[in-house]
């Protein structure tokens, strides 16, 4: 066989191994997280790398994470803010930047955080803790519920705030509203003592962030693709989790599983 012949399997592998490794792909820091899988850096401040087909990326794109110039993580670029990701129980801890900014939080809680978290495949968690607001009363706030004045010095109006239980996004607690603007946000039940009586210590709790989760299930079992000899991707055809084999072919689990898509 002809030397040449004989170069071309192995200029062949490296073509592969220059483009399929994905040095992006591989577990970076910003600020004190390490992002990994399912979670991926990308937006304006990360050149990600990608196949030449652009059929492979590093993870779904609800798991984009935008990383500052300051080490300030994001959802996509997003107002939620990630602080923690735990990987083993499939959870992080958010924030979300309009009212964890500062320490006038409690003055910009006339909305509801679970419309503004993208629920798929992220919920959040039945173990924060639900704090109502009251904002915009004109006087009508009820009286003798329980409801204590929350209105810091930034405040333009005054707020009233609850302490409830357990959060459900569907099921808010119901509290008298008169004709407030009513909103409830998600704290961390760690974080929350059993009464708040100053608005500093609302402010502190948006801080300290609340509870997301994942489903661990809907996005591939990364580990046992990378005890294959695998690397966990994403497939852009087929919006499904992809384990990259070192022969170049994409399987729906593990390189030694059901073949999947040449890449």
């Amino acid at each position: 066989m002809k030397p040449t012949l004989l170069l071309l399997p192995l200029l062949a592998a490296l073509l592969f191994l220059g483009d399929a490794a994905f040095p992006d792909c591989e577990p970076k820091p910003c600020g004190e997280l390490t992002v990994e899988y399912p979670f991926w850096l990308g937006g304006p401040n990360h050149n990600q790398s990608s196949s030449s087909s652009g059929r492979i990326s590093c993870g779904h794109p609800a798991f984009e994470v935008w990383c500052s110039d300051d080490g300030v993580a994001s959802l996509s670029g997003t107002q939620i803010l990630v602080l923690r990701i735990d990987y083993s129980s499939s959870s992080l801890v958010a924030s979300h930047k309009r009212i964890a900014d500062g320490n006038d939080g409690v003055c910009k809680t006339d909305f509801n955080i679970s419309s503004s978290v993208v629920l798929s495949p992220f919920k959040i968690s039945r173990s924060n803790r639900a704090i109502c607001f009251l904002n915009n009363c004109n006087g009508t706030e009820p009286r003798g519920f329980g409801l204590f004045n929350a209105t810091s010095g930034g405040c333009a109006k005054p707020v009233f705030a609850y302490l409830g239980g357990s959060y459900d996004r569907e099921n808010p607690p119901r509290i008298p509203t008169g004709s407030c603007t009513y909103s409830y946000q998600p704290v961390l039940g760690s974080a929350a003592p059993a009464n708040l009586t100053a608005a500093t210590n609302y402010s502190r709790l948006f801080k300290e962030g609340f509870l997301l989760e994942w489903q661990r299930n809907g996005f591939g079992d990364c580990a046992a693709c990378n005890a294959s000899g695998g690397q966990c991707r994403h497939n852009n055809d087929t919006a499904s989790f992809a384990c990259l084999c070192s022969d170049g072919e994409l399987r729906r689990s593990t390189c030694a599983g059901e073949y999947h898509l040449p890449s």
